[in-house]
């Protein structure tokens, strides 16, 4: 097991584009096809976003947005390393596995803070057969009964439904 002692968990950090755009590449995080400057959009318009630094090295990033009541996760993705070995996508914008419990940390200081600006209702898209385990240790359950419609227009899905 990695030990993650050293990493500090952050809210609200300054995060620089090269910083956000170096974890995306060495992840493999699909947002790095948009280049560093549309892809580090997200820093300046999240509700709140949660980093973990080696040092100055951003290795997990979580983003949310909040509308006074509600709040979506809209990223969370963890350096590779951290998750273990055996993953099926290895894509850092998937939270496979947690070994080093880096993941289930950065998720109860999202959740905190969530709760601590008003959310009542926390919601998360998730990648089927995949991330479950992770998203159930960090509070997460099923809503079952509702279904997930969409507009996907990013280059880089495929099979995706562009809502046309």
């Amino acid at each position: 097991m990695i030990n993650t002692n050293d990493i500090k968990i952050l809210s609200n950090p300054q995060i620089s584009p090269d910083q956000l755009f170096s974890f995306y590449e060495r992840n493999d995080i699909c947002e790095k096809g948009f280049g560093k400057e549309v892809a580090s959009k997200v820093l300046y318009h999240s509700s709140l976003i949660i980093g973990a630094f080696e040092g100055d090295k951003l290795v997990g990033i979580a983003r949310a947005m909040f509308d006074g009541l509600s709040a979506t996760i809209m990223e969370f993705c963890l350096e590779l390393k951290y998750q273990g070995d055996g993953l099926k996508y290895n894509n850092g914008s998937l939270i496979e596995k947690d070994s080093s419990g880096l993941g289930k940390k950065m998720g109860k200081v999202l959740i905190d803070e969530l709760i601590k600006m008003g959310a009542t209702f926390i919601t998360v898209y998730i990648v089927e057969n995949c991330e479950e385990e992770f998203y159930k240790s960090i509070g997460f359950g099923h809503n079952t009964g509702h279904l997930v419609y969409y507009i996907e227009k990013r280059p880089y899905v495929r099979g995706g439904c562009n809502g046309t």
